[in-house]
């Protein structure tokens, strides 16, 4: 990497860092901050990128939420899910001291801005998610753009193929695209999880903007060509659908689950294909290898099958013949992954994240966390430190407040109908 690049890029985050501290006010800077090292780690803060570009975007993130805390006046944050995710990193990095099984400085930076960015999301008030949401929408259509770019001039992205290129299941002779995301998957669940924000609308855009940006989102996951995401998606969708408290609104979301499964039945808008492709693909076999591995890695040593041999410990598993699989070194599953690398106890601590977040989410909440729980089935998710970021911000945000017609609600009553 050049150095010349890097004291550019440095300088970079230190101008914004200025501007924070001069110009945004405080009572937003925090979503300011979230949104900004969002966009941010999107760029950079992936496994692909050089270790110069992902330490540095991570570094630039750590330091505006810091910048961002100092200067807000912000209401109380942690909470119950906060606790809940700061004691899953903690038994992560309990385990990696332990055995060694990743760089410190990998651990670091990568567990302490994963608590730090749960932090911060934990304290935002609605006028600061209406921020953040439309800083992930906006970011997932840039990357979209990059995509595109893939897909009509052949560019190359921009740190390359991870493992070559793949073919696009829904798009007959092109390729996968990525963005800066690194790898198709990360790229398909932005676009999935800002598909769920635009469909649900917690920030109540206008109509045509709303509109205009589910169509390009629908764009990003076709070109992002990533089955799996578009099947969690579809369970989000529903899921999100079911969790309208109203009586009108039940009868009339059992309604569209009844239409929506004749169609899927009668008419086969896609989704059914996709399933079947799916499980005929190279990628579904290769994705039961990691449950045929589980019988291995629970006869382990005791010990060791309790507590695992360290997150990020994939090759010793492969080099001691725990795992089955044969068509990647990759375990593509993240409670497989969590029971190899940190045993049973590391997976029963996964589960209840999982379910407790879900239980206590907000309605757009929940639909986020249902995609991301979805994709733990095809992807090991906290081995990419991108989405293991995406997740641990999404247990701990609040419930976006609903919208009042003709009524002016003061702030307080707000942020306490969210908390």
């Amino acid at each position: 990497m050049n150095p010349l690049l890097l004291l550019a890029g440095g300088a970079a985050v230190l101008l914004v860092g200025a501007v924070f501290t001069l110009m945004v006010p405080p009572r937003v800077v925090r979503a300011v901050a979230l949104s900004l090292a969002f966009f941010l780690l999107t760029y950079g803060g992936n496994n692909t990128a050089p270790s110069e570009v992902w330490q540095a975007c991570f570094i630039g993130s750590i330091a505006l939420l810091t910048l961002a805390l100092l200067r807000s006046r912000a209401p109380a944050a942690g909470g119950r899910q906060f606790v809940l995710i700061s004691v899953w990193w903690g038994w992560v990095g309990m385990g990696v001291l332990l055995t060694g099984s990743l760089p410190l400085t990998t651990m670091t930076l990568y567990f302490g801005l994963a608590v730090l960015a749960a932090y911060v999301a934990s304290s935002l008030d609605p006028a600061e998610l209406r921020i953040l949401y439309a800083a992930i929408v906006l970011t997932a259509i840039f990357q979209m753009l990059l995509g595109l770019a893939e897909v009509l001039v052949d560019a190359d992205p921009v740190w390359g193929y991870r493992g070559g290129t793949r073919d696009n299941p829904f798009l007959d002779g092109y390729d996968r695209t990525q963005g800066t995301l690194g790898h198709p998957i990360p790229f398909a669940v932005l676009q999935g999880i800002a598909f769920i924000v635009a469909w649900s609308n917690p920030a109540q855009w206008k109509q045509r903007w709303r509109l205009a940006a589910l169509a390009c989102l629908a764009v990003g996951l076709v070109i992002g060509g990533t089955r799996s995401v578009m099947l969690s998606l579809v369970g989000a969708l529903l899921v999100h659908l079911a969790s309208n408290g109203k009586l009108t609104s039940w009868v009339r979301t059992l309604y569209v689950l009844l239409a929506s499964g004749v169609v899927l039945v009668n008419v086969d808008v896609g989704i059914v294909r996709i399933a079947e492709e799916l499980v005929v693909s190279g990628s579904w076999s290769h994705r039961l290898g990691a449950f045929e591995s589980v019988p291995n890695l629970l006869a382990r040593p005791p010990l060791e099958a309790w507590f695992g041999s360290g997150f990020g410990s994939v090759d010793i598993l492969y080099d001691r013949g725990y795992m089955q699989q044969t068509y990647l070194r990759v375990v593509d599953d993240m409670f497989v992954y969590a029971l190899g690398t940190m045993g049973i106890a590391g997976l029963i601590l996964l589960v209840v994240v999982s379910i407790v977040a879900f239980i206590f989410a907000g309605r757009t909440t929940r639909a986020l966390l249902v995609l991301m729980i979805g994709m733990f089935f095809s992807f090991d998710v906290f081995a990419w430190m991108y989405t293991g970021i995406l997740f641990s911000v999404f247990v701990t945000l609040p419930a976006a407040a609903p919208r009042v017609e003709g009524l002016k609600v003061p702030e307080k009553s707000l942020v306490a109908h969210s908390a």
